[in-house]
């Protein structure tokens, strides 16, 4: 379970940075004292950042689930290791493409389709599994 461990604890903390970054941009008190007195939040930078968070929790979930069940059933750790080096490296450019940018199609787009390529790098070997 170690590789499944190690991918969810990266997301996870992930996870948080973008959570954080909600929160700061609806006006935390907790981080209200980081900023002046004055800001103002473009409500468009909220939405981005609210979307970019929300979409790592649409997707971690299920590959880390595919990812545990590939990893209990044996497969290859090395492909493992590779498939979620590949899917964190697509979250993270896609997250941070929402969160702390204003747009950036290239890491966006490229976020995504690490992602994808991630996910079908577990669900090919599951298949494997499924139908032999």
């Amino acid at each position: 379970m170690e590789v499944t461990i190690t991918f969810t604890v990266f997301l996870s903390l992930f996870m948080i940075i973008l959570a954080v970054r909600v929160l700061d941009l609806r006006g935390s008190p907790v981080t209200k004292s980081f900023h002046k007195s004055d800001r103002q939040i473009d409500p468009k930078d909220l939405e981005r950042a609210i979307r970019g968070h929300g979409n790592l929790i649409e997707y971690a979930p299920l590959f880390l689930i595919l990812m545990m069940a590939l990893e209990l059933s044996d497969a290859s750790k090395t492909s493992l290791y590779v498939c979620g080096i590949i899917f964190t490296l697509g979250r993270l450019m896609h997250g941070i493409a929402f969160s702390f940018m204003k747009k950036n199609g290239y890491l966006r787009i490229g976020g995504m389709s690490l992602t994808f390529v991630g996910f079908l790098g577990l669900v090919i070997p599951a298949l494997g599994i499924i139908f032999s």
